[in-house]
């Protein structure tokens, strides 16, 4: 196995010092950087594509969940979190994480995350954790307005087609195509943007140039060990992507 690349993400030195310590003791961990905020990691992430991140979530400026949200879902690491308090952070990733460790920490509690971390680094993709994590941390933002309609505009005429009609969602190019019934509407935006403004509890992204309307789904198979062939209720079928395995699972509970 390749040296796990890892990015250490705290704004206490004396904390960052201390997993820097018993990291060195570990020889299949590779420290590529040391950052004391969100906009020192995000660089820092854009730069070495590290495979683990320690971070700490209360921090000066960018904290580490809006850290986590501006980072792209095939850049983000697997995360464990360091942290000396909020309850809610550390019950949310016990789920959502690949370990987390409550400051003060000793080296026995971390050197049972770092056992977790190359098991679970050979037996996963990255990408699985990457999807379940977005996946929470998107539903997890204050409630916002969703969009509720879209406005098409065709030739001559002007379409309003609801959200709750849309089957599911298409990439074609710079457009979008919008599967409604037997229609197919066409709209200029980006998958990533588009998803962005549906509520993440109606919709849910199956593939990188996929969204299915959860309602819309009649039943999932199995293919492989990482991917479904989803039957929708018009009788279309779309294969999922590898990464977005765990999210799937996760978003229809099974």
């Amino acid at each position: 196995m390749n040296k796990i690349k890892t990015l250490i993400v705290d704004d206490e030195v004396l904390a960052r010092e201390k997993v820097v310590i018993f990291l060195q003791e570990e020889e299949d961990f590779e420290i590529v950087g040391e950052c004391t905020n969100g906009m020192e990691a995000l660089q820092a992430i854009h730069e070495s594509y590290p495979d683990l991140l320690f971070l700490d979530i209360q921090m000066p400026g960018m904290d580490g969940m809006e850290l986590l949200r501006n980072i792209d879902v095939q850049k983000i690491p697997c995360i464990i979190l360091v942290t000396a308090y909020d309850n809610y952070a550390i019950k949310a990733f016990e789920y959502h994480a690949l370990d987390y460790l409550l400051k003060p920490f000793d080296r026995e509690r971390f050197q049972m995350t770092v056992k977790r971390v190359k098991e679970q680094m050979s037996l996963y993709s990255q990408g699985d954790h990457n999807t379940q994590l977005l996946t929470y941390l998107k539903e997890s933002l204050p409630n916002k307005n969703y969009l509720e309609k879209v406005v098409v505009k065709d030739g001559g005429k002007i379409f309003f087609v609801k959200t709750k009609d849309i089957e599911w969602v298409e990439s074609a190019g710079n457009y979008l195509k919008l599967h409604v019934g037997k229609t197919i509407h066409m709209v200029r935006e980006t998958m990533n943007a588009f998803e962005q403004k549906l509520n993440p509890q109606e919709f849910v992204r199956v593939h990188r140039s996929s969204l299915v309307n959860i309602e819309a789904i009649n039943n999932l198979e199995s293919w492989g060990n990482t991917e479904f062939i989803i039957t929708l209720n018009s009788g279309h079928k779309i294969q999922s992507g590898r990464s977005y395995h765990s999210s799937i699972r996760q978003k229809l509970q099974i």
